[in-house]
């Protein structure tokens, strides 16, 4: 395992589960954070102030780190430049700084399943064209890129509209809802992480993770586990594109008028009725001692309790 790690994002979902399995080990974390008084990181955690547009912060997260994680992103934005600023650029600068280190630090971009399919949404375009640029300039240093497809688990904002709709037996669900998708609880893929760090592998691997599920769900099958838990009926309720297409354009329009990112965009009605989000290899599996332990009654199991217990619900 690494001495000490760089994270970008450790405030967010993801990034403060990583943080707790890190420092379950032991290791040394730095975190970028723009404001460090607000981030209610663990007092053990180096704050560095900064972002990634600034240069001079990257120089000082990344200076004798062992590893850099870069987890930070972009999910929603207010214009697709927003996107490609934060997202690529980002995801550039943090590389460049990385190969100026007299020892360059291994990087491991958190990357998305999404960028399998790039023509779907500027959130896509921009995964994949920061996994096209850390290749180019990354020559100098030791890089991996993880794709995680849909990340669920507690305290995530996202998700937890479609588990307040489960908790009240409902799923809404794209229409026809021929689509399979693979899921990762939050807790797994930071152990993938973990695993990555530890692993002496060679350099430009991109590994999509998932669950153990190797055919993935299918939206029926998430409602039966939510089932299985509620211990009464989750009916799933398909959403018709047409209407799917019609909020998206007014939240956009009221983006507009507001200036804050659509909660859903036309690109990201696209990426939900793509009818395959499948991992079809879980090649981690083969290069390290890593598995997947949660599976998806499990997941929504510890993601509903989870919320029933801190008031969420």
């Amino acid at each position: 395992m690494m001495n000490c790690v760089a994270l970008t994002g450790a405030t967010g979902f993801i990034g403060r589960r990583l943080v707790d399995s890190l420092l379950g080990r032991g290791v040394e974390i730095r975190a970028l954070c723009r404001r460090p008084d607000a981030a209610a990181l663990p007092a053990s955690v180096t704050a560095i102030q900064g972002a990634l547009e600034d240069g001079a912060s990257l120089e000082r997260l990344v200076a004798n780190a062992d590893a850099v994680v870069h987890c930070a992103g972009l999910i929603k934005a207010a214009a697709p430049a927003d996107f490609d600023r934060v997202n690529r650029i980002g995801t550039i600068s943090l590389a460049e700084a990385c190969a100026r280190q007299a020892s360059p630090p291994r990087m491991i971009l958190v990357s998305s399943l999404a960028a399998r399919h790039p023509q779907l949404s500027d959130y896509a375009a921009s995964k994949k064209r920061a996994e096209d640029e850390l290749a180019r300039a990354g020559g100098g240093l030791h890089w991996t890129v993880l794709r995680p497809p849909a990340v669920y688990g507690p305290a995530d904002t996202e998700t937890f509209q479609l588990f307040r709709a489960l908790r009240y037996g409902l799923l809404p669900a794209p229409a026809p809802g021929r689509a399979r998708l693979s899921l990762i609880y939050v807790d797994d893929l930071c152990e993938a992480i973990v695993a990555l760090l530890s692993a002496r592998i060679e350099s430009g691997l991109t590994f999509e993770v998932r669950d153990a599920c190797a055919e993935g769900y299918s939206w029926q099958a998430i409602a039966e586990a939510s089932s299985r838990y509620l211990g009464r009926r989750v009916v799933r309720v398909p959403v018709p594109l047409n209407v799917m297409h019609a909020l998206a354009s007014a939240d956009q329009s009221w983006s507009r008028v507001t200036g804050r990112a659509p909660r859903i965009s036309r690109g990201k009605v696209r990426e939900l009725y793509h009818e395959d989000w499948v991992c079809r290899d879980n090649a981690l599996t083969r290069y390290t001692p890593w598995r997947p332990k949660v599976d998806l009654f499990e997941g929504i199991r510890l993601t509903l309790s989870w919320y029933e217990r801190h008031g969420w619900l």
